[in-house]
């Protein structure tokens, strides 16, 4: 895709990403040091620290590769792998929004819809300054609404109904199912182990 001097390019707020990496760095060098300074074997040492090398290079390719860019006739999404292109003519309404998560935990988005309401692109408002998100919706000169405060995923859905997956509606559904497949396979284990003595 070519970038022209008119088209908007929205790169991620580096200094948000930036604290994001500097927590990797210093929750690994924590682990490994606890392990290598412990009781548990050292091995474990480079495979914890080869996991948060993946996780920093990680994050630091989408902070160098991100970005949103929206030109006369598309808005792409780029992530650090792939982008999505939209045509700028589907585009019929914007939705802004700060979803929470369990825990009490909000992530922002920015939902793009095209006239049957239905989502053409969800955007991580998170990862991009407020002002820039602001110039791209003005940009895009679409009505834009949204709640005014956090909302729960179940309660959005039923305001905006089709926009969630299922899984986002029940966080604490897939968190059980993911419990139970762990409890349950290492019972298995267990059961197996045992009857291998």
């Amino acid at each position: 895709m070519d970038v022209r001097e008119d088209d908007l390019v929205l790169r991620p707020d580096f200094r948000a990403g930036s604290a994001i990496l500097a927590a990797i760095a210093v929750a690994a060098a924590a682990i490994v040091a606890a392990i290598l300074i412990g009781d548990a074997p050292t091995v474990f040492a480079p495979i914890v620290g080869g996991v948060f090398a993946v996780l920093f290079l990680f994050v630091l390719g989408s902070l160098l590769r991100a970005r949103i860019v929206l030109t006369q006739h598309e808005l792409v999404l780029r992530g650090p792998f792939s982008a999505q292109h939209k045509p700028r003519a589907h585009i019929a309404e914007v939705i802004r929004a700060r979803i929470t998560a369990p825990r009490g935990a909000t992530n922002g988005n920015l939902f793009v819809l095209d006239e049957s309401r239905s989502l053409l692109l969800r955007i991580p408002a998170d990862a991009y300054r407020r002002g820039d998100l602001d110039l791209l919706v003005t940009t895009l000169d679409v009505p834009c609404s949204g709640p005014s405060s956090p909302i729960n995923p179940k309660k959005f859905a039923e305001t905006y109904p089709g926009i969630l997956t299922k899984v986002e509606q029940h966080p604490y559904r897939l968190a059980l199912a993911t419990a139970a497949i762990i409890v349950t396979t290492l019972l298995a284990v267990l059961l197996v182990s045992l009857a291998a003595t």
